[in-house]
């Protein structure tokens, strides 16, 4: 299987959780992942993370876990300790259990910046589960058919409670803002304005 079909891009961010170990220490944590043309993935990895200073102090390779589970996200921020992991096949790095696919990788290079690094990952493996159709999260998709919702609510609202109407334009306001910020997809981010600016029209 290659990247692609698992969803990863050269223009839309896919939301992963990268797990490093560096020593006997092992962090996961979510991140956005692009390709680039040179086939490796590129990870953004901002100053004051636990994931940034491993990276930084040497560590050698990862593991991006691919799921859609929301509570997953949520304990690798706020839980860590319910995280359970199971050992990698090609790197130090674990897994985390019950997830849909794993990219392991080696880190290929960084590039160290004021306020953040950037990693470059050579993958070495991937590793799916049997369901077919495993795609990664990305935060555009979801932001467009949200603001649809609240645009389809809008066109209730307008004329029997404009404040919530409004309420409910600054949340498409905010649905173009993550749309932008996760893509830089041309067609994705013509259809988040457009959304927008049909509901100040509307209103």
């Amino acid at each position: 299987m290659i990247l692609e079909n698992l969803g990863f891009s050269r223009s839309t961010y896919s939301e992963v959780i990268l797990t490093v170990k560096l020593g006997k220490i092992v962090n996961s944590a979510p991140m956005g992942a692009l390709l680039n043309d040179q086939g490796e993935i590129c990870l953004r990895i901002y100053r004051n993370q636990r994931t940034h200073r491993m990276i930084v102090n040497g560590a050698e390779d990862c593991v991006l876990n691919i799921t859609d589970n929301p509570v997953l996200f949520y304990n690798t921020i706020f839980e860590k300790e319910k995280i359970s992991y199971i050992s990698a096949k090609r790197v130090s790095s674990p897994r985390i259990l019950n997830c849909k696919a794993y990219v392991e990788c080696l880190i290929n290079d960084i590039e160290i910046h004021e306020d953040f690094v950037k990693a470059f990952l050579k993958p070495l493996l991937i590793d799916t589960a049997k369901e077919k159709n495993i795609k990664t999260y990305n935060r555009a998709g979801p932001a467009i058919i949200e603001a649809l919702i609240c645009y389809s609510k809008l066109l209730h609202f307008k004329n029997i409670d404009r404040e919530r109407a409004k309420i409910l334009k600054k949340r498409i306001e905010i649905f173009k803002e993550i749309v932008y910020h996760s893509t830089t997809d041309s067609t994705l981010r013509k259809i988040a304005s457009k959304i927008l600016a049909k509901s100040e029209e509307t209103l």
